[in-house]
C-alpha cells in the first residue's frame, strides 16, 4: 500500500484520475484521495484538483448522456469533502483533533440543512420505501410507518453522509501516514475520542432523542450515535493492542457491523462503549500500564 501511495503522489494527475474513476461507485475513496492530495500539496492545489475532477465527471455524464447536473453534484460533494478533510488534517495535525472538528462540522451542517432544506431527505425516498415495506411485513402499525416516511429520509441521509465522511477521513489519514516517515495511524486511532465538550453535546442529543420528537434532534441523533461508534471501535483496538489479542478476535466486530441481522445491535453496543469511555476513560489503565 505504501508503494501505491507513493505512486499516486508522484504525479498530481494520478490522484485526480483515480478519484474520478472511483466517484460513481466509491465516493468515499474519491474523498480519501483528495484528502491525501490536499495534505501533501496544500489546500489551493486540492481545490484546483477538485475543480478539474468535477469538470471531468460532468464531461463523463455528458458523454454517457446522463444527467450532467447529477454528476456535477456528486463530484462537488465527494471532491469537496476530500479537500475539506485534507485542510482540516493540515491545520489540526492529528487524527483526534481532525475527527473532533469533522464531527462538529457535520453537526452544524446537518442542523443548517434540517432547518433550511427540510425536504432534502426526499433524495432517500426509495430507500425509505423499502424500509417501510420491511417494517410493515414485520407487523409495524400505520403510525410507525408514517413517522418513518416523514423523517426517515433525513435521518438516513445524515447517517450515510456522516459515516462516509468519517470513513474517508480514516482512509485518507492512513494514506497520509504511509506517505510519511512515521506509521502513526494505528496509534492515533487508538486514542480517538470526542472529548469533553463534544461528548456533552452528543450525550445530550442521545438523551433528547429518546424523549423529544423534534425533527432537528432526530436528524442529529444518528451523528451522535455514530460518533460514539467510532470511539467505541477505538476502545476495542486499544484494549486489543494492550492485551496483545490476535487480530482474528477483533475482525468479528467489523463483520457483525456490516451484517444486516446484527448491525443495529453492534452499533448500539459500540456507541454505548464509546459513551462510557468518554465519561469514565476506559483506556486510562492502559496508559498507566504503558
Amino acid at each position: 500500500m505504501k508503494r501505491f501511495v507513493q505512486w499516486v503522489l508522484a504525479q498530481r494527475h494520478r490522484s485526480v484520475i483515480l478519484a474520478v474513476v472511483a466517484a460513481p461507485l466509491l465516493p468515499m475513496v474519491t474523498a480519501a484521495l483528495m484528502c491525501l492530495a490536499t495534505v501533501r500539496g496544500g489546500v489551493r492545489a486540492g481545490l484546483v484538483s477538485g475543480a478539474i475532477g468535477v469538470g471531468c465527471l460532468m464531461l463523463l455524464g455528458f458523454a454517457a448522456r446522463a444527467d450532467v447536473a447529477t454528476f456535477g453534484l456528486m463530484g462537488a460533494v465527494s471532491f469537496g469533502a476530500g479537500v475539506l478533510l485534507g485542510g482540516l488534517v493540515r491545520r489540526a495535525g492529528s487524527l483526534v483533533l481532525t475527527f473532533q472538528t469533522a464531527v462538529l462540522v457535520c453537526l452544524l451542517g446537518i442542523a443548517v440543512v434540517s432547518v433550511a432544506w427540510p425536504g432534502l431527505g426526499g433524495l432517500m425516498s426509495s430507500v425509505v420505501a423499502q424500509f417501510a415495506e420491511v417494517l410493515r411485513a414485520s407487523g409495524a402499525d400505520d403510525a410507525q410507518i408514517a413517522v418513518l416516511e416523514a423523517r426517515g429520509g433525513m435521518v438516513l441521509l445524515s447517517a450515510i453522509v456522516f459515516s462516509q465522511l468519517m470513513a474517508a477521513l480514516l482512509l485518507g489519514y492512513w494514506w497520509v501516514t504511509l506517505a510519511g516517515a512515521e506509521r502513526r495511524f494505528a496509534k492515533e486511532f487508538r486514542r480517538l475520542k470526542l472529548g469533553r465538550v463534544l461528548g456533552i453535546v452528543a450525550t445530550a442529543l442521545l438523551g433528547l432523542g429518546l424523549v423529544l420528537d423534534a425533527s432537528l434532534v432526530q436528524n442529529l441523533l444518528p451523528l451522535a450515535l455514530f460518533a460514539f461508534v467510532f470511539q467505541g471501535l477505538a476502545v476495542v483496538h486499544a484494549w486489543a493492542h494492550a492485551k496483545r489479542w490476535h487480530p482474528a478476535l477483533v475482525a468479528p466486530v467489523y463483520i457483525l457491523l456490516v451484517t444486516p441481522p446484527t448491525v443495529v445491535l453492534v452499533v448500539l453496543a459500540l456507541s454505548a462503549l464509546g459513551l462510557v469511555d468518554n465519561w469514565f476513560d476506559l483506556r486510562a489503565s492502559l496508559r498507566t500500564q504503558a
